[in-house]
């Protein structure tokens, strides 16, 4: 568990030196004319790397809590006994994600896009309470821990890939919770300001990402 984690942060302090190189080219992001389309392919890139990066850490840390693992802390968790490989844990997480009841249990699935959003923290919920592995609590209470940065970044990673004005205004609906300005790109909003931190929303959301995983894998 350990090392998917150092991955995660790894990938992470990548991205953030990135966004702190073109920040301190861009010290102010607004107006919008402010971003060329350099800049706009950097930061699409940026937001997709981190939401992967999440994603991916999401889902190893699932399968190996399944299949069973030692934990950071040296704690031995045990395999369900159903869950023989990844593809029989990624059969019973679509089953978990798309019905209530049991059984979960049974095939493979046969591509990996059948899978569920391994980084929608509610998602998460839904499949670590339906198929809990020993280490349900833990998981839930450290993935719940940073569910509203997440959030935001997944609304504004999927606003970006599918662009119109439906999904701008879910991420200007975000703009509440943080220190914002107007925006007329999705992407504008990883610069708004966490009143807590003083962050930009995207440097946040990975300190959110990097504490929330080092609990769950503890």
């Amino acid at each position: 568990m350990y090392a998917c984690w150092t991955e995660l942060c790894n990938r992470l302090d990548q991205a953030s030196d990135v966004f702190l190189d073109l920040c301190s080219a861009h010290p102010s992001p607004f107006p919008p004319a402010t971003f060329s389309l350099p800049d706009l392919l950097l930061l699409e890139g940026l937001v997709s790397f981190v939401w992967q990066s999440w994603g991916d850490f999401c889902r190893t840390c699932v399968m190996r809590s399944l299949m069973g693992c030692t934990t950071a802390n040296g704690v031995v968790l045990p395999a369900d006994p159903f869950a023989t490989s990844e593809a029989h844990v990624s059969g019973a997480a679509v089953r978990a994600r798309q019905k209530k009841n049991p059984p979960f249990w049974g095939g493979t699935t046969t591509s990996l896009r059948q899978e569920p959003t391994w980084g929608d923290v509610d998602v998460l919920n839904t499949i670590l309470t339906r198929l809990s592995p020993s280490n349900t609590s833990q998981l839930l209470a450290a993935f719940s821990s940073a569910h509203a940065p997440i959030k935001t970044v997944q609304l504004i990673r999927n606003a970006t890939a599918h662009q119109n004005a439906e999904t701008l205004q879910g991420v200007r609906q975000r703009a509440s919770a943080y220190i914002a300005a107007p925006i007329v790109h999705p992407l504008q909003a990883i610069f708004w300001i966490d009143p807590g931190t003083k962050d930009f929303l995207l440097l946040h959301a990975i300190e959110e990402m990097r504490d929330s995983s080092q609990a769950a894998i503890a």
